[in-house]
């Protein structure tokens, strides 16, 4: 397995790996001794080949750098889907037919969608602007990434949908590959969100740095309702990611938590 997220989906299903990420983040115990085979962008095959790989699995975000030498050598792939939240479940589901683990996926799958059931009274007209941040920009999400998939999910409206289908056709807004438009006060304003969620990547404290220099640089975001009304809420790091991971019920959760509070 090529993908830290993808091992702790491994490891709930029980399956045994002989070949597991190079990386600094916590994985399971269970395979904390397995042979390390790379990173998850750029595996090494030599190694890949010399722990008896039958199936690489890796993240599909990667399919790109890695399908063409995984060729080469003769070695199946499988790809897990983690930009949204629905195709990480139909990936989980997908991944445990292959892999003949297809009750412990429904398990997870399962799981990942009890929180939704334990919210039925969420106003539905709530308007929520997503800001995902780095030490670098401040962007927002659209519900093709994976925090705004969690919010659509609720049924509440994306203030990025909103700015993207307002955008005339003569000068159609720009959305990112991985979902993602610029974050511009000026829409935000026209639009007024209800909520704001922020989330950071990469060095989590210089994101937030750069969020809190955004807010107070430019007095023109006191005119925001949410910022009027101390409606900001930053979200967990260590719960929240750019891509889906093995805390969706968590993050499902305290989303949840937020939405049903403004309802």
């Amino acid at each position: 397995v090529a993908s830290v997220a993808i091992s702790q989906i491994l490891s709930e299903m029980n399956q045994e790996i002989v070949g597991r990420p190079t990386t600094k983040l916590t994985l399971p115990k269970q395979y904390e001794s397995v042979e390390e085979i790379g990173s998850s962008f750029s595996p090494d095959f030599e190694k890949v080949l010399a722990v008896g790989t039958e199936l690489l699995i890796g993240d599909e975000m990667f399919k790109d750098k890695i399908e063409k030498t995984a060729k080469e050598y003769g070695i199946e792939t499988f790809y897990v889907n983690t930009s949204t939240y629905n195709s990480f479940l139909t990936s989980i589901e997908e991944l445990g037919k292959r892999i003949g683990k297809e009750k412990e996926a429904n398990d997870i799958i399962k799981r990942f969608k009890e929180p939704l059931n334990n919210s039925k009274d969420i106003n539905k007209d709530l308007k929520v602007a997503i800001i995902f941040g780095t030490s670098e920009s401040n962007m927002l999400a659209t519900e093709n990434t994976y925090v705004g998939s969690l919010v659509q999910s609720f049924g509440v409206k994306n203030i990025a949908t909103e700015i993207v289908n307002d955008s005339s056709s003569n000068n159609p807004l720009e959305v990112e590959s991985n979902g993602y438009i610029n974050l511009n006060l000026e829409q935000l304003l026209k639009n007024q969100p209800d909520l704001i969620l922020r989330f950071g990547h990469g060095n989590v404290e210089e994101a937030n740095k750069s969020f809190e220099k955004l807010f107070s640089e430019n007095p023109a975001w006191k005119n925001l309702n949410a910022v009027k009304n101390n409606k900001i809420f930053d979200l967990d790091s260590n719960i929240f990611g750019a891509s889906a991971n093995n805390f969706v019920d968590k993050a499902l959760t305290k989303i949840g938590e937020i939405l049903n509070a403004e309802s």
